[in-house]
């Protein structure tokens, strides 16, 4: 994942306003630059636990392993935000094609915002997240259909 550039920002208002969505855009364009905020802050200033290293049965902790982080939490802070400017637009709540199936308006918009980002991998991200909010639905006993109003 790319962290956000000024460029990006000016990108990102003018994909939401050639998404052409029905209602709200502005608040719409100020969600997802939000997010994109938090994301670019969240990639200068990650979170490090206990300065690097975990604790292990057998001691404080070992170095954490060199690398690329996990991202999982960042791209589903951008795929909820995404959800949500969907559900503000367009009063739904957003279908995800499946892989063989056409691809729908909500996909296309969303792969123009994870373009920006350098994200691959769309639909995949996107089911992932589906089973995710599902399950997190679930134990806390919401419904999906609480979850619209």
């Amino acid at each position: 994942m790319k962290s956000p550039t000024a460029q990006t920002y000016m990108q990102l208002s003018k994909v939401v306003a050639g998404a052409r969505l029905p209602q709200n855009t502005a608040k719409i364009e100020a969600i997802l630059s939000a997010a994109f905020q938090q994301i670019e802050e969240d990639l200068k200033h990650p979170y490090f636990l206990h300065k690097g290293s975990r604790p292990t049965r057998d001691g404080f902790g070992t170095d954490l392993p060199k690398g690329q982080r996990d991202e999982t939490m960042l791209r589903n802070l951008l795929i909820a935000e995404l959800f949500r400017s969907w559900y503000l637009a367009f009063n739904e709540i957003p279908s995800i094609n499946n892989k063989d199936d056409q691809v729908t308006r909500f996909v296309v918009f969303a792969e123009e915002i994870f373009y920006l980002l350098g994200i691959g991998k769309i639909i995949d991200h996107l089911e992932e997240f589906q089973s995710f909010r599902a399950k997190s639905l679930a134990y806390f006993g919401v419904n999906e259909g609480e979850v619209k109003k």
